[in-house]
C-alpha cells in the first residue's frame, strides 16, 4: 500500500514538472532582471549605431579656399570640392593646400578623395568587418553560449575604437574601422537571442523594438557630437570612452536560459534562479524543469549555415531573410551617404533622417504587439519603391530640393519600420536551437547590402541616375520573396527545428510501443498457466 502510494506521489509530481516557458513565468519574464539588461543592450544599440553611422561623419567632404589664387578661382567656382575642382586640385600636390577640412579625408597630409576606390573600400570596411564577425559570432552563439558571444564580439569593438583613435595612417584607421564593425554588429545581434529567450509576453515584443529607438537616439548623438566636434580624432576618442564602460556591463548579463536549457538543465535551473533572486519572485527546484528529450543530443551537435540549407523547413526562410535585410541594408545607409545630393545642408539632412527614423521605431515599439509582421513588411518595401521613383526627376527649386529632403525622411521612416519588424519576425521565425546562427547571418547578408550601397552610389552617378531610383527597385524586388512565409504575430516561439521534432516523437514512440509490447509478454504467459 505504501509503494503503491509512492508511485502515485511520484507520478504526480512528473505531471507537475514545468516547461522551460512555464519555468521562465514563475521566475519572472518581465521583471527588474529583463528591465535592466534591456538598459544594457540598449545602451550598446546607441554606442554601436555611432560606430555604423561615423564614417558619415569621419569623412565629410571638405571645402575649398582659393586664397585669392586666379587659376584655383577659374577652377573651383564655389566652396565645395566638385568633381572639376577636385580634378584640379589632384593634378599638383602643391594645389593641395586650397583644400580645407578635418575629417579623415584630409588626415596624414594627404587628400583621400583624389584615390576615390581606396576611399570607397575604407568607407566600407566597417560594414566588411560586420560581415566577418557575423560568421564566427553565430557560431559561437548559438554552440558555446550567447554570453560568450557578446563578450567577445563586444571586446573587439572596443579593440578597434582604441585603434581608431589613436591611429597614425591609413593603414590603422582600416583596421580600427574593420573592428568596430567586426564586433559591434553581431553583437546586438546577439541581443536578440538573449531577448528572445529570457523574455516573455508583450514586453518581450517591446524589446526588441526599444533597442532599436535606443539605435535612433544613437543617430541623433553621433549627429550633434560630429556638429561640435570636427576634428576626426576626437571624435574617434568620443566613440571610444562609452565603448569601453560598456564592457563591464556585459558582467550583469546572465548566459540565455533557454540556450541552457538545451544544453544542460542543472545550469538553466541556476540561472532561472539568479534571474528569480533579482526579480523578487519564486525560485525553482531542479527536479519543478521537465528535462529536454534533446539535450544530451544537443550538448555534442555543432549547428553552422549547413543546417539552415539542409533543412526544408529553414532552408526557403533563410534565403529569403537574407534577402529582405540585404534590401533593408542597401536602402538605410543608402539614404545617409546620399544625405549630401538631397540639395540640403549636410547636417540638416541628417538631422531631418535621423527625426524620421526616431519616429519610425517609437511609432513601431508603441504598435509591435498589434502588426502583422509579413504584410507591413511587404508593404513598406512597395510605398518605399513607389517615393523612390520621384528622384527621377531633376530641378535646383529650393521647393523642390526641399521636399527631396522630406521625402527621403519618409523613405527612412519607412525603411526603419520595415527594419524593426524584420528583426522581430526573423526572430521569430526561426527555432531557438538556431536563432542566433540565424539572425547573425541573414543579418551577414544585409552587411552585404551596406556594403554594395557605396559602389552603387558610384555606379548610379556614372550612367547619371539618382541612387534613390535604385534602392527603391532592390527593395521593392527583393519584397517579392517573402509571399510564401508565414506569419508569426500571436503564434509561440518554436524550440526545435521541425524535422528534428519529429524524428524525436517517432522514436519516443516507438520506444513506447516496444515498452507496451515487452510488458505485455508476461501478462500472456499467466493466462496460458
Amino acid at each position: 500500500m505504501l509503494v503503491h502510494e509512492e508511485i502515485e506521489q511520484n507520478e504526480s509530481a512528473e505531471l507537475k514538472q514545468l516547461t522551460y516557458d512555464e519555468a521562465l513565468t514563475q521566475v519572472g519574464g518581465a521583471g527588474l532582471y529583463q528591465k535592466r539588461a534591456f538598459l544594457i543592450f540598449g545602451l550598446q544599440w546607441m554606442i554601436t549605431n555611432w560606430i555604423l553611422f561615423s564614417p558619415v561623419f569621419f569623412f565629410i567632404v571638405p571645402t575649398v579656399d582659393c586664397k585669392n589664387n586666379a587659376e584655383c578661382l577659374s577652377q573651383c567656382t564655389s566652396e565645395s570640392l566638385d568633381d572639376k575642382c577636385l580634378t584640379y586640385v589632384c593634378d599638383d600636390s602643391q594645389r593641395r593646400e586650397f583644400v580645407v577640412g578635418e575629417s579623415l579625408n584630409t588626415a596624414f597630409n594627404a587628400l583621400l578623395p583624389c584615390n576615390k576606390s581606396l576611399q570607397s573600400i575604407i568607407k566600407s570596411i566597417v560594414y566588411i568587418g560586420s560581415l566577418s564577425g557575423f560568421f564566427l559570432f553565430s557560431f559561437i552563439a548559438d554552440n558555446y553560449g550567447r554570453k560568450l558571444a557578446l563578450s567577445i564580439s563586444w571586446g573587439m569593438t572596443t579593440i578597434g575604437s582604441l585603434l581608431l583613435a589613436f591611429a597614425i595612417n591609413y593603414s590603422m584607421i582600416a583596421i580600427g574601422i574593420f573592428f568596430l564593425g567586426f564586433g559591434g554588429n553581431p553583437a546586438i545581434t546577439v541581443h536578440y537571442s538573449f531577448i528572445n529567450e529570457h523574455s516573455q509576453g508583450h514586453f518581450r515584443e517591446i524589446q526588441n523594438v526599444g533597442v532599436q529607438v535606443f539605435f535612433a537616439l544613437g543617430e541623433f548623438t553621433i549627429i550633434t557630437l560630429a556638429y561640435f566636434i570636427t576634428k576626426w580624432r576626437w571624435l574617434a576618442i568620443s566613440v571610444a570612452l562609452p565603448t569601453i564602460l560598456l564592457n563591464f556591463c556585459n558582467f550583469l548579463i546572465f548566459e540565455s536560459p533557454q540556450f541552457l536549457y538545451s544544453k544542460n538543465k542543472k545550469k538553466c535551473v541556476k540561472v532561472l534562479n539568479q534571474i528569480a533572486k533579482i526579480n523578487g519572485t519564486q525560485p525553482l527546484r531542479i527536479n519543478e524543469l521537465a528535462s529536454n528529450p534533446q539535450s544530451k543530443e544537443n550538448n555534442s551537435r555543432v549547428y553552422t549555415i549547413w543546417d539552415l540549407l539542409k533543412y526544408k523547413s529553414l532552408r526557403y526562410v533563410f534565403i529569403a531573410g537574407v534577402m529582405m535585410f540585404f534590401a533593408i541594408q542597401v536602402t538605410y545607409y543608402g539614404i545617409s551617404f546620399v544625405s549630401d545630393q538631397l540639395g540640403l545642408d549636410f547636417f540638416l539632412s541628417n538631422f531631418i533622417i535621423a527625426f524620421f527614423e526616431l519616429l519610425a521605431y517609437a511609432t513601431t515599439d508603441f504598435f509591435i504587439t498589434k502588426l502583422n509582421r509579413k504584410k507591413n513588411i511587404i508593404g513598406g518595401f512597395f510605398i518605399v519603391g513607389i517615393m523612390s521613383l520621384y528622384f527621377i526627376f531633376k530641378s535646383d527649386h529650393i521647393v523642390f530640393r526641399i521636399f527631396q529632403g522630406v521625402l527621403a525622411g519618409l523613405m527612412r521612416f519607412l525603411i526603419c519600420f520595415v527594419w524593426a519588424l524584420a528583426y522581430v519576425y526573423v526572430s521569430e521565425l526561426f527555432p531557438s536551437v538556431v536563432r542566433s546562427l540565424a539572425l547573425c547571418l541573414i543579418s551577414a547578408g544585409g552587411s552585404i547590402g551596406s556594403i554594395a550601397q557605396a559602389f552603387l552610389i558610384n555606379v548610379c552617378a556614372s550612367i547619371n541616375i539618382h541612387p534613390m531610383v535604385a534602392f527603391g527597385l532592390i527593395g521593392f524586388l527583393c519584397s517579392l520573396l517573402l509571399f510564401p512565409l508565414r506569419e508569426t504575430l500571436h503564434q509561440p516561439l518554436l524550440e526545435k527545428i521541425e524535422e528534428d521534432e519529429k524524428r524525436i516523437k517517432k522514436s519516443m514512440l516507438h520506444v513506447n510501443e516496444s515498452e507496451e509490447i515487452t510488458t505485455s509478454i508476461p501478462v500472456l504467459g499467466n493466462k496460458e498457466q
